[in-house]
């Protein structure tokens, strides 16, 4: 039988083993559900899970080593780096939009140009022909 682990039955033993040992693996926590559930659940999103639970324990273990003003500094370092980020991406789509822009009015410009040319007359196009005097 096909069983699929809740979120929050992988959440909560994940939470319960790292209590007990705050240095559990992934393969542990999966041995642990096999145990508790008959299921240990797909991979991908047991280990996913289990990075999140984990990071929280080390961010909270950070914060209560860390000086007030060290935590608000790495605060707004996390933050300034999400915004550069951001900004990167809308300076990046904005290059893009404008070589596009630029391809598609010289592409225009051009066949324009080739319109007009092929609209002239042919003797028009060798040159006005001046007679000669002597």
């Amino acid at each position: 039988m096909n069983r699929r682990l809740s979120e929050f039955q992988i959440r909560t033993t994940c939470r319960e083993l790292i209590a007990r040992d705050a240095n559990l693996s992934g393969r542990q926590l999966r041995r642990e559900l096999k145990d508790r559930f008959g299921a240990v659940g797909k991979t991908e999103r047991v280990f996913d899970l289990w990075r999140e639970e984990t990071q929280k324990i080390q961010s909270a273990v950070a914060a209560a080593v860390l000086p007030a003003d060290v935590a608000e500094l790495q605060r707004r370092l996390r933050i300034a780096e999400a915004t550069a980020a951001e900004n990167l991406k809308r300076a990046e789509l904005a290059e893009y939009r404008e070589r596009a822009h630029q391809d598609h009015w010289a592409m225009e410009i051009d066949r324009l140009k080739q319109q007009l040319e092929s609209r002239r007359d042919p003797e028009a196009g060798q040159g006005v022909s001046i007679p000669f005097r002597v």
